[in-house]
């Protein structure tokens, strides 16, 4: 059973005059001595009271969004998602149960619920014993017609992708796509380092890497690489480490690891099943035998923004496609609907911006600071009936600016909540504020080529956080 898409709600949104008062309140350029030498900066920020752009540095240039790219998200979800829409994972099947057999495929339909876990799969299985099925007499249908074509994004990096964070958000989703190993380097030098994977993981991991002396650790770096089927090779050296340590892996083939999870739960249900595994690209009919749902919407929606979770955000993004077409989404078709939502919807026009993904791993992302800060007018003026404000992280309080260093301490701390973005060498930062005066502040800060070179482990985050505590402070002032 797939949901319907409730009638798109109906809201008039204002159209988006930006009100350029003759000067900037507040020169930017004054507090870019504070940042590193190479440092690219893109920032504007607009009194949503006196409706007036209040400061603006190359605001029109585009930049590298990251994590801010889910505002976009967010809003688009809104627009097309109903309140109530939550994933569904289910089994169907196209037979009959007759004397505790199945007579019949078991289909298993998953729509891509990035909270999914094995214990909820576990248990959609265990519902099957519960009915008195002791045997499947026909095959695994794995349905994930949801989506279609790759499960990652163009310009994801590719030294990420074995990588937990930027795990594929496939239809089938289980525990993040994510599973961990043990590796134990404490060898002498020479000696192979070896790794534990629990037996609970349908996955093979094995290890070429060996132990260096420290003297050598400098010139060799660990590698994963990944082959067919979840096969796993951990390759390169290491410096030797005192105690084992634990990994985190993204499952690259998701389908093929539910498919071993849920035989894997027949074994442990006691369900006799010697059929095949096959993949349905088109969506399955049959009898529903038990179902799982995600929790709604707006808390998906509070745990992406607070937590920045990519596996929420680009798993919406497809979905969004999926309902507003009826159709398998790609992340191209993903990127064409967010583009045509907001512009049709929300009056936000990314003109000659590129949408890629919705989660902002991507590198080919561009985007203006003076579009986001579009989008962010439209939350700010239509928030009776979004309710978004809620999902954005705040600071000195949650979420990823919970303990951010520039605006952990009043007047700022409680005061400010806004998206963060971050990739190597992006620190970016799109919500609002509340000047002395009460007033209602909207901004966007892009910055990239952000690095302090030899120095970055003892002083990174430093200069960023002079930055931003003095820009934002005169914001406060203003």
């Amino acid at each position: 059973m797939q949901h319907r898409i409730k009638p798109t709600k109906s809201i008039i949104f204002s159209s988006l005059f930006f009100a350029f008062s003759a000067q900037a309140n507040i020169d930017v350029a004054t507090y870019l001595p504070n940042l590193p030498k190479g440092t690219s900066v893109s920032f504007i920020a607009k009194n949503l009271d006196t409706n007036q752009i209040i400061a603006d540095y190359r605001s029109q240039e585009f930049m590298l969004p990251a994590s801010t790219q889910k505002v976009f998200t967010a809003l688009t979800a809104k627009l097309v998602l109903p309140e109530d829409f939550k994933f569904q994972t289910a089994l169907l099947t196209n037979g009959e149960t007759n004397n505790g057999t199945l007579n019949g495929d078991l289909i298993a339909k998953f729509t891509g619920d990035p909270t999914l876990t094995t214990g909820q799969l576990s248990q959609l299985i265990y519902q099957l014993k519960q009915q008195g099925i002791n045997k499947i007499s026909g095959d695994l249908v794995m349905d994930t017609s949801v989506f279609a074509s790759h499960d990652k994004a163009a310009g994801w990096v590719w030294n990420d992708l074995s990588i937990c964070f930027s795990s594929p958000p496939a239809a089938v989703n289980i525990d993040n796509n994510c599973f961990y190993s043990n590796l134990d380097a404490s060898k002498n030098a020479g000696e192979l380092i070896t790794v534990d994977t629990p037996s609970a993981y349908p996955v093979e991991v094995v290890s070429s890497a060996y132990v260096v002396d420290k003297s050598e650790s400098g010139y060799c770096q660990l590698d994963a690489v990944v082959g067919h089927d979840n096969h796993y090779y951990i390759k390169g050296c290491l410096a030797r480490q005192e105690k084992p340590f634990g990994l985190s892996f993204a499952v690259q083939e998701p389908t093929v690891y539910g498919a071993e999870v849920i035989k894997n739960n027949f074994k442990r249900a006691g369900i006799e099943f010697n059929g095949k595994v096959s993949v349905a690209n088109k969506p399955q009919d049959g009898k529903l035998l038990s179902e799982h749902y995600s929790a709604p919407l707006a808390d998906l929606l509070k745990k992406m923004m607070k937590k920045s979770d990519n596996q929420i955000a680009d798993s919406l993004f497809r979905t969004i496609a999926n309902q507003y077409h009826k159709r398998s989404a790609t992340f191209p078709l993903a990127s064409q609907t967010m583009r045509s939502v907001l512009k049709s919807k929300a009056g936000v026009d990314f003109a000659n911006s590129v949408i890629v993904d919705g989660s902002g791993l991507s590198r080919h992302n561009q985007v203006s600071a003076e579009t986001m800060l579009d989008t962010l007018e439209v939350i700010a003026k239509n928030e009776e009936v979004l309710h978004l404000f809620d999902s954005f992280p705040i600071a000195g309080v949650d979420g990823t600016i919970s303990g951010r260093g520039s605006i952990s301490k009043e007047p700022l701390a409680h005061n400010l909540i806004a998206k963060t973005g971050a990739l190597k060498g992006v620190y970016n930062l799109a919500g609002f504020m509340k000047n002395a005066k009460g007033e209602r502040i909207a901004f966007v800060q892009f910055i990239s080529g952000y690095s302090t070179g030899e120095l970055e482990s003892k002083t990174k985050r430093a200069p960023l956080n002079q930055f931003e505590n003095s820009l934002y402070m005169a914001l406060y002032g203003e």
